[in-house]
């Protein structure tokens, strides 16, 4: 097994209550389906909503994912959010009024010996740091997606697409509904040496990615990537500042280190 370094922090922002939720499990050998899973879970809804539903999304998740019965971790995963947006469904019906567009994005990742799987619903992204450089993972399911699309094409011009009054709204998200987007990694994806892997909910979106990389490459030795991160949010002031959470992870030792190591013992039971 893989000894994982991980790391979290969140902060409210100038929002009057926390919407965001996460969790982080050291899944057990046995299950034989990964080593370290991580949730994280941006809820929406209003007073009552949000934060419910970012909570029960992340413990049903963390409840389910060992329970479910799949042959593979990306079956497992599938199932699993199956699981959740059945339980968002649940819950709102018992309180319709009270709890009308309650839901949340949902982001999940597990690290194992071979690499990481997700899966995600909404815009929370998930990135690889490598040698300095973050690379986007994840699909985003915002409505930006389409507008960037659509400058491409020449559709829209750049300004018009940056001033769209629903860039930033979702096109796909877990409200007990049909999930209308779902992104998936169908195969591991390898980590190498000194990767990381930075999950965010849409807040941390106030830094672009050039202000996260700078970040990162200072607090990399250090070993606090999320507290600088947090820091550079407040240091930002911005003044209708989301609620901002952040999880990081990386290999204590060369992920495919452990590879061999499984495969060398795997030899010596034979």
């Amino acid at each position: 097994m893989a000894n994982w370094l991980h790391e979290e922090g969140m902060v409210q922002g100038t929002r009057t209550r926390q919407e965001d939720d996460f969790g982080v499990f050291e899944l057990p050998p046995e299950l034989e389906a990964g080593e370290l899973l991580l949730v994280l879970a941006d809820g929406m809804g209003g007073a009552q909503g949000g934060a419910r539903a970012s909570a029960l999304a992340v413990s049903t998740f963390i409840e389910s994912y060992d329970a479910v019965v799949a042959a593979t971790i990306p079956e497992r995963l599938e199932r699993t959010l199956l699981q959740v947006n059945a339980r968002m469904a649940l819950e709102t019906a018992r309180a319709p009024e009270e709890l009308d567009g309650m839901g949340c994005t949902l982001l999940a990742v597990v690290l194992t010996a071979e690499g990481l799987y997700w899966i995600s619903v909404g815009d929370s992204p998930l990135w690889l740091w490598r040698r300095g450089c973050l690379l986007r993972l994840n699909q985003d399911h915002a409505y930006r997606t389409v507008l960037a699309q659509q400058v491409s094409t020449g559709e829209l011009s750049a300004d018009v697409a940056a001033r769209h009054p629903a860039r930033n709204a979702l096109i796909s998200a877990v409200t007990g509904e049909d999930l209308e987007l779902v992104d998936l990694s169908r195969r591991a994806f390898a980590l190498h040496h000194n990767d990381g892997i930075l999950l965010a909910s849409d807040g941390l979106l106030t830094l672009s990615e050039q202000e996260i990389t700078r970040v990162l490459r200072g607090a990399w030795s250090s070993g606090s990537a999320c507290q600088a991160l947090l820091a550079a949010i407040t240091a930002h002031d911005h003044p209708h500042q989301d609620n901002v959470t952040v999880l990081w992870a990386r290999a204590a030792v060369d992920p495919t280190l452990s590879v061999w190591r499984r495969w060398w013992q795997a030899l010596r039971r034979i």
